[in-house]
């Protein structure tokens, strides 16, 4: 896998740089105020897991040369992940060198908002100059194209190639009867193999764009399971023709699709970087939106989010340069499993001139709501939603997570809607160990005097998920985990994609 082409160009306010990873130009974008680095440490943290995914070596070309200090780390780098998942196979790195140069002054903390950057946030407070927000790893929006679809417009290749094959909507039954044979082959190859044909993007790119641009691709029965925009609704109340045509195909196209579609629309990203940066300014600290499309990178391997956090974050510490970068932990020292981002695996993307520090494992997700709920001004821009960005929805897992906690602390100022009733909350899933581990943590004598209907429903909870690991340890015993295999076969097969994570799949 080669590291070629890199390039810099203005765009607008932001300085755009990039670079040719595997057919890909991965790119990322940061106002122009800033220093960057030159050097191909970024690109090279990027693209380490995808390639010792398909177990090729990485190839840095002429013109570009990567940390050695960083070149040394790959190799522990590549043993623990190696480890962890033996899918990803250890490889060569071929690079010239030449040692990192400082680029900024200062200590920056990446930065959502959410619990673990929050703390860190208040924790490092007094260090601080500079937060990182970050658009293009959990969300993508191709913000200011225009024109006709193209393969930038590819959000998610892995889980789009999935529905257009393996049809189970009537939209993608409509567009893979739609598209060349020659197209549909190509990504059942890609499917198969998770290796990309260097034209497969483009030429589906440009087979969505001939569908866009014929006939009205509504029809009620297509569209009937998927989420229309207040704008898609409004173009189906006319009769639109010609621009407003196109413009209603994409849309139906982006709602039909909203993880494996770019949006072109970025208000929520913007709407976003205006409340962090009102708020890093009241704490005389500068935010830095840095925008990237490493989203489409990491899934165009069906490499999970999980498993590519820390290398995404990593490779925007190496291209801004600063002397100390903190990523915030998701777990505590007692919980830790094999992550993306780990205490292990942190540090060693750092080079000579930037360290990179995992921060915050010290403490308990409880431990940092309670520090969280004692400053008001941090508390009050508080988000951790799936669903939006801006607001928290109180009703997804990570909402009610937060909220239970928020409850019990007494913190009535949280910009949050009501907690559901206790019979919701009684029905909540816990998914895994880890967010058992989590979930016992409402149960500290530390939370405060004890509500006690709210703490009924939580175990209500959690003895169903006792009972739950009860019935698996016999199937295990009895049966072989035979009821489990086949269980997981279903799940797998009504979910869809199985990304690729730090960790194999269970048996």
């Amino acid at each position: 896998m080669k590291i070629t082409d890199w390039r810099t160009r203005a765009l607008g306010d932001s300085t755009e740089v990039s670079a040719d990873i595997d057919g890909f130009r991965l790119w990322y974008r940061v106002p122009r105020s800033y220093p960057l680095s030159r050097a191909a440490d970024p690109f090279v943290a990027a693209a380490l897991l995808p390639a010792m995914l398909q177990g090729q070596g990485l190839e840095v070309g002429p013109g570009l040369t990567m940390s050695p200090m960083l070149v040394g780390n790959l190799g522990r780098l590549q043993e623990i992940h190696h480890c962890w998942n033996p899918v990803f196979k250890i490889v060569p790195i071929r690079a010239a060198t030449s040692p990192a140069e400082p680029l900024s002054r200062g200590a920056l903390a990446f930065f959502s908002g959410g619990v673990d950057s929050s703390y860190t946030f208040l924790k490092r407070r007094a260090e601080l100059t500079h937060l990182v927000f970050v658009q293009g790893f959990d969300f993508f929006v191709n913000a200011g194209a225009s024109g006709a679809f193209s393969a930038a417009d590819l959000a998610d290749l892995s889980q789009l190639a999935l529905k257009l094959t393996r049809p189970r909507d009537g939209f993608s039954a409509f567009l893979g009867n739609a598209l060349s044979k020659e197209t549909l082959e190509a990504l059942s190859d890609y499917r198969s193999s998770g290796m990309v044909d260097g034209s497969l993007e483009s030429r589906l790119a440009g087979e969505l764009e001939g569908i866009l641009s014929g006939a009205p691709v509504w029809e009620i029965r297509r569209f009937s399971g998927a989420k229309l925009r207040p704008e898609t609704t409004d173009l189906l109340k006319g009769d639109p023709a010609g621009r407003d045509l196109y413009r209603l195909n994409r849309l139906l196209v982006e709602d039909a699709y909203p993880q494996e579609i770019a949006r072109r629309d970025d208000t929520i990203y913007r709407t976003a970087v205006e409340r962090n940066d009102r708020f890093a300014r009241d704490f005389d600290k500068t935010l830095i939106a840095v925008s990237t499309n490493h989203y489409a990178f990491g899934y165009r391997y069906n490499l999970s989010r999980n498993l590519t956090q820390g290398s995404a974050l990593a490779g925007i510490a190496l291209l801004l340069g600063f002397p100390r970068v903190y990523l915030p932990a998701a777990y505590s020292y007692s919980q830790l499993i094999p992550l993306g981002s780990h205490p292990l695996t942190d540090p060693l993307w750092s080079n000579e001139s930037v360290k990179i520090v995992h921060d915050g494992a010290e403490a308990r997700r409880v431990d940092k709501v309670m520090a969280i709920a004692g400053d008001a001004r941090v508390l009050a821009n508080l988000r951790v939603c799936f669903d939006d960005m801006n607001d928290n929805c109180g009703r997804c897992s990570k909402c009610l997570r937060t909220m239970i906690p928020l409850r019990l602390l007494g913190a009535s100022a949280a910009p949050f809607p009501s907690l559901p009733p206790l019979g919701t909350v009684k029905k909540m899933r816990i998914a895994n160990d880890i967010e058992m581990i989590f979930f016992e943590e409402n149960f500290d004598p530390a939370m405060g005097p004890a509500d006690r209907a709210l703490l009924r429903a939580l175990e209500a909870c959690r003895r169903r998920y006792e009972r739950q690991q009860l019935l698996k340890a016999i199937d295990k015993v009895v049966f072989g985990g035979f009821l489990k295999k086949a269980y997981r076969r279903r799940a797998a097969a009504a979910a869809g994609i199985v990304r690729i994570d730090t960790l194999p799949p269970p048996d």
